[in-house]
């Protein structure tokens, strides 16, 4: 996936330029000794990662993937209501609530709720008690027509499988609130985009480019950006804002 101008990092600019960085797509829990190196401030941000490592809570690229993804969507898709779709875990929706005080709910919602959604939540409540008021957790599919989805309310997602991150741009368009994701896994067979665009830019690309001419076409005005690289090679995010 290529890159854009602003995949550095934001939410933690220590470690643009550091060394070695492979240990920022590590799948291993995040080390202690890192945490003391790069993240040893008293701000909300650092004692929440020294706590996700403490804990051993979430591998490391999972942690880095939500904050930078959330750094670069926070201003454009909070509203009073944000649902985090397919959110595994649970921590980009969690962000919301931790850091953006105009967010009253967020809704987890996937279809199955794996352990270390609970224990984030638990993590996340010690450090800063006001997000446990405003969690709503969902164990079930994402679906159009969902009432409990209020109209307006902000949609994100980060990996939403294949054509789950249509579905999320489907779902934000009903209801014409703001959409942002950060797609992977490109299934050929599903693929929308004229082959010419296929041919030149990519097939990746050119779902990204079918995707924004869909949002474009439903009155949204659309951003490409992208998360450090160095954290996953799917790094490409969309952002739609209704007009």
């Amino acid at each position: 996936m290529n890159q854009l101008s602003n995949d550095r990092f934001k939410f933690f600019p220590q470690l643009n330029d550091i060394e070695s960085s492979t240990w920022l797509h590590s799948r291993a829990p995040l080390s202690l000794s890192k945490v003391e190196q790069y993240f040893a401030s008293d701000s909300l941000q650092d004692v929440f990662v020294h706590a996700l490592a403490r804990d051993y809570v979430l591998p490391t690229k999972e942690i880095f993937e939500c904050f930078e993804l959330f750094a670069r969507i926070r201003k454009k898709t909070r509203r009073a209501d944000v649902a985090d779709f397919c959110c595994g875990h649970g921590l980009l929706g969690i962000l919301f609530a931790m850091f953006e005080k105009s967010v009253e709910r967020v809704v987890l919602i996937d279809r199955t709720e794996p352990p270390s959604r609970q224990k984030l939540i638990a993590c996340a409540t010690a450090i800063a008690p006001w997000v446990e008021a405003k969690i709503e957790n969902r164990a079930e599919k994402i679906s159009l027509g969902d009432e409990r989805i209020p109209m307006g309310a902000g949609v994100v997602s980060a990996h939403a499988c294949g054509s789950l991150s249509d579905l999320c741009i489907d779902i934000a368009i009903e209801k014409a609130g703001p959409v942002a994701i950060l797609p992977c896994c490109y299934p050929k067979r599903a693929c929308e985009a004229p082959q010419a665009l296929q041919m030149v830019f990519g097939m990746e690309a050119a779902y990204d480019i079918h995707r924004t001419y869909r949002l474009e076409n439903a009155r949204y005005n659309v951003q490409w950006a992208a998360i450090p690289p160095q954290i996953s090679p799917m790094n490409r995010v969309l952002c739609g804002t209704k007009k």
